[in-house]
């Protein structure tokens, strides 16, 4: 449970603004030097938010997004967990395997994924501007 404490944690020093999100809204972190983080609401109920969270690599004709993890927050429990994912080309399905060793791989993943890209300036917040329907947060204005 400690892993998915510091997950829960580590998301909401990304994602300050998670409350304010709705189903269906993208945001884009950019940062000079790093590759642009983007973020998707796939569900919001009451105590659980569903998140996509990839890099997004733009090389001409192959648009890459990778890794590309599909994340559960549980508001009332204050954890998040890595619940699937493509991690170095593999795809992980810890919720739909029921495995342990898939879960351990993407929550650790997750873990020191979101600690990278916090140390590099990634952040969603209430500043994002909107652009033709997808926010764009520009880290250090």
């Amino acid at each position: 449970m400690e892993g998915y404490e510091s997950n829960y944690l580590s998301i909401r020093l990304l994602v300050p603004a998670l409350a304010t999100l709705d189903k269906g809204d993208v945001r884009i972190s950019r940062v000079d030097g790093c590759v642009d983080l983007k973020l998707e609401v796939l569900e919001k109920e009451k105590y659980t938010t569903t998140l996509r969270l990839t890099y997004v690599f733009d090389e001409a004709a192959d648009k890459r997004e990778e890794p590309d993890l599909t994340i559960r927050v549980y508001h009332d429990a204050r954890t998040a967990e890595a619940m699937s994912g493509l991690i170095h080309g593999r795809r992980h399905e810890q919720r739909r395997r029921r495995d342990l060793d898939e879960g351990w791989v993407l929550n650790r993943f997750l873990h020191k994924w979101i600690r990278y890209c916090l140390h590099r300036g990634h952040r969603f917040d209430e500043r994002s501007d909107a652009v033709a329907g997808t926010a764009l947060c520009l880290a250090g204005r």
